[in-house]
């Protein structure tokens, strides 16, 4: 089809996508308002539509770590008799 020619109420754009040059009448705005032609028009992923439940990864109960205790070499506490 040829692209320069004159239609009464019409104008050319430039396809966003890939450049050529259409009639805005046979060009398509997408969902992420891109102007392209219609062949190069893609419908928008329905994972983008999910609808997912929040996932509460919280610890029912925390605590503070506890500070470490180094023995030396061949030292006992009270706990160890």
């Amino acid at each position: 089809m040829k692209r320069n020619y004159f239609k009464l109420g019409d104008y050319n754009i430039i396809c966003d996508r890939t450049g050529f040059k259409v009639k805005a009448s046979r060009a398509k705005r997408t969902w992420d308002n891109l102007f392209v032609r219609g062949q190069s028009w893609e419908k928008r992923h329905p994972q983008d539509f999910l609808h997912t439940v929040e996932d509460n990864q919280s610890v029912p109960i925390a605590r503070t770590e506890s500070t470490d205790v180094f023995l030396n070499t061949n030292e006992i506490t009270a706990d160890d008799l």
